[in-house]
């Protein structure tokens, strides 16, 4: 049955309205959760109002969130609910936070990261921008996938020239690492990327109402997990997994010629503290 919902919403998604698209990218990428979830908390995760999530819920075909939930009764899934109570105490962050985690090692086993994976693992280049607090776990990520394959650079935001798109096209890969509230960037890169042929990944949290607008090449974390500042935890640990999957599909054999070139390189050039 949770095949036969997600098809459902993938197919209704472009008519959807924002708030609707809002809803229905929180479902797509958290429906092992709903059966722990009420209208109102997903509205809280979401931005909307509760009874918005019951007008959604009826125009997919169900008159309650109960319903939606009989029909997932049969895909019990062991995964823990994140919760968002700003009020809630150490040991329901941690379950909350160890939940998000536990949902990107669920998400590294679908499809849709086999792909994303491959796109890394193959492209000709790969460019990374992330914006706002995400700028370092961004950074991080280019720093570490270049590493292990050539080819990989971070975008400079500083000058707000991008130069490094004007050469890049089929057979590129851009890669963009945002969360609410969206930088107006994270929109116009994507777009300009489509537009250039390049395959777009987008690393989001499950509320962006527009990226799948733009590329099917999704990857979302949850963030928002009872704290003060939204923690990024789950993101850093979905993107240190992607470098790890990216160096199965190199071959570890290859990666490691490549780290002990580094390595020497580094050590003739600047040499390590003895």
């Amino acid at each position: 049955m949770t095949d036969k919902i997600t098809e459902q919403l993938r197919a209704r998604y472009d008519d959807f309205t924002v708030s609707e698209r809002m809803i229905a990218g929180w479902l797509l990428d958290n429906m092992a959760s709903v059966p722990f979830e009420t209208a109102s908390s997903i509205g809280q995760r979401v931005g909307v109002s509760a009874m918005t999530v019951g007008r959604f819920l009826k125009t997919i075909g169900y008159a309650r969130l109960s319903a939606l939930k009989d029909d997932l009764r049969d895909n019990d899934a062991p995964w823990l609910r994140p919760l968002t109570d700003t009020a809630s105490g150490p040991d329901a962050r941690l379950k909350a936070e160890t939940a998000a985690i536990a949902n990107v090692y669920r998400l590294a086993e679908t499809p849709e990261w086999a792909a994303i994976t491959n796109l890394l693992a193959t492209a000709r280049t790969v460019h990374v921008a992330g914006f706002q607090t995400e700028q370092g776990l961004a950074a991080g990520f280019a720093h570490h996938l270049g590493y292990v394959r050539p080819g990989v650079s971070e975008l400079d935001r500083r000058t707000g020239l991008y130069a490094e798109l004007l050469e890049c096209s089929s057979g590129d890969a851009l890669v963009l690492v945002d969360l609410r509230r969206y930088s107006r960037h994270f929109r116009l890169l994507a777009e300009r990327g489509r537009v250039q042929g390049l395959d777009v990944i987008v690393v989001t949290d499950p509320y962006c109402p527009w990226a799948r607008d733009l590329t099917p090449h999704i990857l979302a974390a949850e963030v928002s997990l009872g704290h003060f500042w939204d923690m990024n935890t789950a993101l850093a640990s979905l993107l240190n997994l992607l470098v790890d999957d990216v160096v199965r599909h190199i071959g570890a054999e290859k990666v490691h010629a490549r780290l002990e070139q580094l390595s020497s390189n580094y050590q003739d050039f600047i040499g390590f503290q003895r």
